[in-house]
């Protein structure tokens, strides 16, 4: 070991392993949404595909419970974790699912009521399309919700492939029946609907590898008492509120568009420019996704340095996939638009191009302001993506859009798009910067916490001389800010011991690896965390489980030396944390 810093390689190899299922997931979710708008535009026609975006924001009310529950109550899962509060973790899981599931069947019951005044707002042309459509997704809403809802928690905890199969088996299976409905049995929108339901349900099969892990950390309990129902509102309600506002905003939109005398080709190009949000969610959503399960993981620990290290990679990469993304529509919307079925001698097509290449440059914002939902939630800064959702969504989105609508039609929609998703982005920034300077201790655009506590954090290699030196730099770090003799021995013997096992028998022979110490100083007690990604081991039951692979004599020494000792496998990494209370002003 030739300098005693930390550096982000094992955080990064978690990143990397994270962020691939996180991807594969939302692009399968998006995907199979953006296949739905292509087999209905091409096995049903662009009318039927028209209907299915202008009854979309009454699906994102159906959607709340699961999105926001299960985002909103992984966050909070995540959070406790980092804490080491599993048993209060156990009870967010179990409220969110009882509390989305109930908001999903009394959906499901009033879709019988409620459908035909829904569809009723959108003219007698579209009326029938959008009432096959509204009514069996209802129906179905509780099967779609369940997958929403549990997928998320399984991803936190330690098994984010999974999450990511349910979400591929479920879209894989959703495109098999759509096409099975419509173009065997005939069922127009009907089928395309029921399609959604039963293909996710299909990958929620797979959710039973899941409750017969003996691994898994969330067990389900009907004893919530205590489960910190404000905090599971605080972290759900900025995505809650995003998605009310948004469908309220695409109801008023459709209204108005509906009502308008515009061409068809300008209808047909607004269902264009609806399904270019999955083109962006298809490919950029699995990277923002992997922000609630990282993020608020790291915030929880107080670990600052992966924390920022995390958040500084999730941002740049999104924003360069949404150029990315932007300059491939910009320069090729003609090849975009006959994905959905449009017929590129369409006389129109010059237009409709024109108006998908000024509306694609909205992405720069959107990416930014989508960035600003996952992220502030996550490191407990609710009232930044509120604030976002209430301007991007309401305040500006709404009046901005709905005077250019009326003044030039679709285009105008296109351009309040870009003016309203950039104004939001300014209008967040200002409020950052005025939250920081009031709060103090917050610094910079992603609000990071300055550290208001001691702290040692350090990187060793698997070689075995770090070993003791970890444990003399811990030793002397505990001296120098004044710990008591005992106390500073006691974690240099900790320190050594655990990396020593784990140097010895946590990895394959030649396999090169990282091991994470950290000692910090906080509520007059030493927390001395130890995070590594070798093989599972829990050196808090190794004298139940007499487990010959380890040397053990050395860690029985120390849990009857320390307050408390605690192991969790988070992320599919090893922590462990000794606990010593300080005796005395130190």
């Amino acid at each position: 070991m030739k300098t005693l810093e930390r550096n982000s390689k094992l955080i990064n190899k978690k990143f990397i392993a994270y962020l691939i299922p996180s991807i594969l997931m939302v692009f399968a979710m998006q995907f199979g949404s953006l296949i739905d708008g292509i087999l209905i535009g091409n096995l049903l026609g662009s009318e039927a595909l028209s209907a299915a975006s202008l009854v979309s924001p009454f699906i994102y009310i159906a959607q709340i419970p699961g999105f926001a529950l299960g985002i909103g109550g992984s966050i909070v899962v995540a959070n406790l974790l980092g804490k080491r509060e599993i048993e209060k973790a156990k009870k967010v899981f179990s409220f969110c699912m009882i509390v989305g599931l109930a908001f999903s069947l009394l959906f499901a019951a009033l879709a019988p009521l409620i459908s035909r005044p829904i569809t009723g707002l959108f003219g007698p042309e579209f009326e029938e399309l959008c009432y096959q459509y509204i009514f069996v997704y209802l129906l179905t809403d509780p099967l779609l919700t369940f997958a929403l809802l549990i997928a998320p928690f399984i991803s936190v905890d330690n098994s984010p492939k999974l999450s990511s199969a349910i979400y591929i088996v479920g879209n894989g299976a959703k495109m098999g029946f759509e096409i099975l409905f419509i173009s065997v049995f005939k069922m127009e929108l009907y089928g395309a609907a029921l399609s959604t339901g039963i293909g996710y349900i299909t990958g929620c099969l797979l959710i039973l590898f899941y409750i017969f892990s003996k691994k898994r950390i969330l067990k389900f309990s009907f004893k919530i008492k205590g489960c910190g129902i404000k905090d599971i509102l605080k972290s759900s309600s900025s995505y809650a509120i995003n998605m009310l506002l948004m469908a309220v905003q695409m109801l008023v939109i459709c209204i108005v568009i509906g009502s308008l005398n515009v061409e068809t080709y300008q209808i047909l190009a607004y269902g264009l420019m609806a399904n270019m949000v999955f083109v962006f969610d298809l490919i950029c959503g699995g990277i923002l996704n992997l922000i609630p399960t990282l993020c608020s993981l790291f915030y929880g620990e107080k670990d600052v340095y992966s924390l920022k290290s995390v958040t500084i990679k999730l941002f740049w990469l999104n924003l360069i996939v949404t150029l990315l993304i932007l300059l491939v529509i910009a320069i090729t919307p003609t090849s975009y638009a006959i994905v959905f079925g449009f017929d590129v001698t369409d006389p129109k097509m010059a237009e409709i191009n024109a108006l998908l290449r000024l509306y694609v440059f909205s992405f720069i914002g959107y990416s930014i302001n989508k960035f600003a939902l996952n992220y502030y939630p996550s490191i407990d800064k609710n009232s930044v993506a509120i604030v976002t959702t209430i301007c991007r969504e309401l305040v500006i989105v709404l009046p901005v859009t709905l005077g250019l609508l009326y003044a030039d039609g679709i285009e105008g929609y296109a351009i309040a798009a870009v003016i309203t998703e950039s104004v939001t982005s300014l209008i967040m920034a200002i409020y950052i910067l005025i939250y920081n300077h009031k709060k103090k201790n917050i610094k910079g655009f992603f609000m990071i916490d300055k550290i208001d506590f001691v702290s040692y954090d350090v990187t060793v290699d698997n070689e075995l001389e770090n070993a003791s030196v970890i444990s003399e730099e811990l030793t002397n770090f505990a001296k120098i800010n004044k710990i008591s003799e005992r106390e500073a021995q006691v974690v240099g013997l900790a320190a050594e011991e655990m990396v020593n096992n784990i140097i010895n028998y946590g990895y394959k022979t030649g396999r090169k690896a990282y091991i994470d110490v950290n000692l910090k100083v906080l509520d007059n007690m030493l927390i001395l965390r130890i995070r590594d990604d070798g093989m599972p081991f829990d050196p808090t039951k190794y004298e139940f489980e007499n487990d010959e692979k380890y040397s053990t004599s050395g860690i029985y020494l120390i849990k009857n030396m320390v307050d408390k000792m605690t192991y969790l496998r988070i992320l599919n990494m090893n922590n462990t944390i000794f606990e010593i209370n300080l005796k005395g002003e130190n």
